[in-house]
């Protein structure tokens, strides 16, 4: 492989990996802004929080370490032994990605469940695509263990296509459902608006980047020999998530102090 060449792969990567890094940043503030405004919260979710946090933790790990090997460890040497072997830390890194991915659509899913009234179609529906996400994961990570080649982790189109899709369809169902539901609970009450207001923001602008990212990649696999640009959304898709889920916990602390003491709503359970 040449230098311009590698450049060319690397580069979307090293940004990509730079946005991420700073996201982290962002998680590690808003988990710990959780813990301090909601230590009532119920054990279950204080455990799917703090484990969320865990893993996306030892996800930046792996992918830091990775980082390391390609522009520290291997700088300026472009022997095949060094660009193209693969630690397990990157290994790790990718598989815990589409792991809280499917964490956190899985939360979502919750929500659609209640908000919806227990609606199983639309809930299977979401629970479904977040179950295909994964397994194509799965298949994906797999097929990049077994070949052992950086250039399998940009140019599966049947496994890593799929992925995107299943991702991005399950985040538009996700946020549809939510929107539709919160626009029906608004026409109830006329004080209910301000909160089913901020509600619906929250959670449209937590899927929004998301979707679109889901998107993008899906187009990058299908464009041929522009693949390696995943390199720069998919880096941070799992952190996008990680954050989404985060900020939307969060954000009842805000609407708890503006709501009307009038209001029925059980916004904890939104």
């Amino acid at each position: 492989m040449s230098t311009n060449s590698m450049i060319a792969r690397w580069t979307p990567l090293f940004i990509g990996s730079t946005v991420s890094f700073t996201m982290y940043g962002t998680i590690l503030s808003q988990y710990g802004f959780y813990l301090f405004a909601f230590p009532d919260d119920k054990m279950f979710l204080k455990a799917l929080v703090s484990s969320v946090f865990v893993l996306d933790t030892m996800s930046t790990y792996g992918a830091l370490h990775y980082q390391w090997e390609i522009f520290i460890r291997c700088h300026k040497n472009i022997s095949a032994d060094c660009q193209a072997v693969i630690p397990w830390q990157a290994y790790m890194s990718m598989i815990l990605g589409f792991h809280l991915t499917f964490v956190v659509q899985s939360f979502y899913a919750h929500r659609v469940w209640i908000m919806s009234g227990h609606n199983s179609p639309i809930t299977a529906g979401v629970v479904a695509l977040a179950l295909a996400q994964l397994v194509t994961g799965m298949v994906c990570s797999g097929h990049v263990i077994r070949t052992g080649s950086t250039a399998a982790m940009f140019d599966s189109l049947a496994t890593g296509g799929a992925n995107a899709a299943a991702s991005a369809t399950c985040d538009i169902l996700i946020t549809s459902a939510i929107f539709y539901y919160l626009r029906l609970k608004r026409t109830d009450f006329r004080r209910r608006e301000a909160p089913i207001e901020r509600i619906t923001k929250v959670f449209i602008n937590s899927g929004l980047f998301t979707c679109m990212a889901s998107l993008i990649t899906l187009v990058l696999y299908c464009m041929q020999g522009r693949s390696y640009m995943i390199g720069a959304i998919g880096t941070a898709l799992g952190k996008s998530y990680v954050n989404s889920m985060l900020a939307v916990l969060n954000a009842r602390k805000l609407i708890r102090e503006r709501k009307s003491t009038i209001v029925p709503m059980e916004l904890q359970t939104l």
